[in-house]
């Protein structure tokens, strides 16, 4: 479970605990730290400050400028966020026109992360990206690590997990790289908690372990604490109760000394909840009160919430219904104001239970009706056979109510009485039989529309796999003629036309020393031979081009590098090539295929960007395989490229669907191009 807290946009790091958002479940609590790229501004405020706007109108001149405005976005993001956004993008506008690397790049981040307390995620994606290409051209590996850890937060918020474990650990090999390791620990604890979600307990041991151990090497209490609870949590998924005690004892000292009360009360609370799992409720007790304690000095009304729904929840499971009555009304006061409705829902429940308890039906069935509204699903079986049994003592509590009031009565009336008990009996068990009766009739009916909607989808799902399987083996076919069609050429071309003309060339370098030719038709003799040795360049060239030697001997590593060297020994354009994990060669027809889509890539570069350097990346990792191709030319429309009948973008797309890939395209006018593409091979 994940809280968010991002403060400003001005690549701040902040340490949010979860503890409050978990009630009463059978793990203990995770901490997440959001890690944002500093740059140096950390004003908070309500309005803008004097002070800033008097420098903002005082700058010397536009470096100054830019840092004022980004200084003001930051002093009032927190509270008027809209606002906080027009100051930043001023300051990018500012920081475009005078070319500031630099400044562009704090400009970026801080626009991204205002887009994400906008709520507008994919905006905050295509900005932290732009601001990756600029910390690139800066070198600086280190804030690409930073803003890479950031698109992992953004992917967290839309909760697409797998995506942001996949940026969290982009990031974290690149920040390995650097000699500033200070948030690499958090950054780790982030995969650990991440991985803890996804059951990869295994992964997420090793990420808490390297967390831990540097935390604990940098010296800094505060990271080590998350560290240390973040583990103890895999730990305890992992049903070693022992090791997790002992890393939450390790925890509770580090703590103290930090002195932050908001991380003393999470570690106290996780004790709580280690001691609930073990049903041991008085140990847990004194500790949801150790923590309590602090949570009171933090003043914050939500956490209050949680830690008196806590207590409650302790309170019931020892007996002391008083007790737990009174600190469930005051969670239940506190979660209608600060409007925590998934809370509410725990809350409804837990009272329901404690009023059952003590006896109190009717209340009991009022609450236990309450869950079921804020319940997730429409009805839960567990949930409706408790309302039903509640329901049922009440109404007999009401009988019996009625029955006595009746015995007071005169006596002439107990054969009325009589009557009327029975009555009462009857309509209410035929009130029960009418619910119970109704309700199974409306499970089984929306039981069988599910099952009917299931199998028309999966109908529907086995059609769409047979359509696409018979395109693939079309494509298949297609493909794979295509290459042996080069290959067969480029081996004609070699063996047979190459070798005769290097046999012509032979013969005429042997007639020009046995014929006597005048100067002007030896020059003449002599650009003939230049021509031919120009074809025969040529042709090896075509060759080469349709089935380059080096892909077959060597691999696609090697292919790749020697064709980026040809094209940079052209003086054509600059090309970058960098690739990781690919000592191992592929399957030799995924190979063929990826150097086409990566050769296709280059030639649209060098026909239609206009680009003076360009970007080639091969990432492999495990059966994941990630091919970047970026350049800094003009850009275009994506619409009107996919309107375009050119075959370029087209024969890519097909090989890409062949290997089951993903491409996504980011470009426009004047912004570049970056072609990212996304393989499980």
């Amino acid at each position: 479970m994940f809280d968010f807290v991002i403060e400003n946009g001005n690549l701040y790091e902040d340490y949010p605990y979860c503890t409050f958002m978990k009630l009463f479940k059978s793990c203990s609590l995770s901490v997440l730290t959001l890690i944002l790229l500093v740059c140096g501004y950390g004003i908070h405020g309500q309005n803008v400050p004097d002070s800033l706007l008097r420098q903002l109108n005082k700058a010397a001149n536009d470096s100054v400028r830019v840092r004022k405005l980004l200084a003001i976005g930051e002093a009032i993001e927190a509270t008027a966020t809209k606002k906080s956004f027009v100051y930043y993008q001023q300051a990018l506008a500012l920081s475009k026109q005078m070319k500031n690397n630099s400044l562009v790049l704090s400009s970026l981040n801080d626009v991204g992360v205002c887009y994400i307390e906008l709520n507008k995620m994919d905006s905050a994606v295509l900005t932290f990206e732009q601001a990756i290409t600029v910390a690139r051209m800066l070198n600086d590996t280190l804030k690409v690590a930073r803003i890479t850890a950031n698109i992992g937060n953004v992917y967290l918020h839309k909760n697409d997990r797998v995506k942001a474990i996949d940026y969290y650990l982009q990031a974290a090999r690149l920040w390995e790289t650097c000699a500033d390791k200070n948030r690499l620990p958090a950054l780790y604890s982030n995969i650990n908690s991440l991985l803890n979600d996804q059951k990869e307990y295994i992964k997420a041991l090793e990420y808490g372990n390297k967390a831990v151990a540097l935390s604990l090497q940098i010296g800094d209490p505060y990271s080590s604490v998350n560290a240390l609870l973040n583990l103890a949590n895999t730990y305890g998924l992992l049903q070693q109760p022992g090791k997790q005690f002992e890393l939450l004892q390790q925890a509770l000292p580090l703590a103290k000394k930090g002195e932050d009360i908001e991380q003393i009360a999470t570690v106290y609370d996780n004790l709580g909840d280690y001691y609930f799992q073990l049903k041991q409720y008085q140990p847990s007790l004194s500790n949801y009160l150790e923590g309590h304690q602090y949570v009171l000095k933090m003043g914050n009304q939500y956490h209050l919430c949680t830690s008196f729904s806590m207590l409650a929840q302790v309170y019931h499971k020892l007996n002391l219904e008083d007790s737990a009555l009174l600190y469930i009304i005051k969670a239940e006061q506190l979660a209608m104001g600060v409007g925590a409705r998934a809370d509410l829902k725990e809350i409804y429940k837990t009272r329901a239970m404690i009023e059952q308890q003590a006896g109190h039906y009717k209340p009991a069935s009022e609450y236990f009706s309450k869950t079921l509204i804020l319940s997730d699903s429409l009805f839960t079986v567990e949930t409706s056979e408790k309302v039903a049994d509640i329901e049922a003592q009440y109404q007999n509590e009401k009988k019996q109510l009625v029955i006595a009031q009746l015995q007071k009565d005169k006596q002439l009336q107990l054969l009325s009485i009589k009557q009327k008990t029975t009555l009462n009996i009857i309509l209410v068990g035929s009130i029960a039989v009418l619910l119970m009766t109704g309700f199974l009739i409306y499970r089984n009916i929306r039981n069988r529309q599910m099952l009917t909607k299931k199998e028309a989808e999966l109908q529907q799902q086995r059609i769409s796999e047979l359509e696409k399987d018979k395109q693939l083996v079309a494509v298949d076919s297609m493909l794979k003629g295509q290459e042996e069609e080069r290959s067969r050429l480029a081996k004609d071309l070699h063996d047979g036309l190459g070798g005769l003309l290097s046999g012509v060339k032979f013969s005429l370098s042997n007639m020009k020393d046995n014929l006597i030719i005048t100067p002007d038709n030896m020059a003449v003799f002599e650009r003939s031979l230049d021509m031919i040795d120009t074809s025969i360049k040529e042709l090896r060239r075509v060759a080469h081009n349709m089935m380059p030697e080096m892909l077959s001997k060597f691999g696609l590593e090697e292919a790749l590098k020697e064709y980026c060297n040809m094209l940079n020994s052209a003086q054509l354009i600059t090309v970058k090539y960098q690739s990781l994990g690919m000592e191992t060669r592929l399957d030799k027809s995924i190979e063929i295929i990826i150097y086409r889509i990566v050769q296709e890539l280059l030639n649209n570069t060098l026909k239609h960007a206009g680009a003076t350097e360009t970007f080639v990346q091969l990432i492999r990792e495990g059966d994941r395989l990630n091919v970047v191709v970026e350049d800094n030319g003009k850009g275009f429309d994506p619409g009107l490229a996919e309107d375009s009948k050119g075959a370029g973008l087209v024969n890519v797309r097909s090989r890409v669907e062949y290997l089951k890939g993903q491409m996504a395209i980011h470009t426009g006018p004047g912004k570049g191009t970056l072609v990212n593409i996304e393989f499980n091979i």
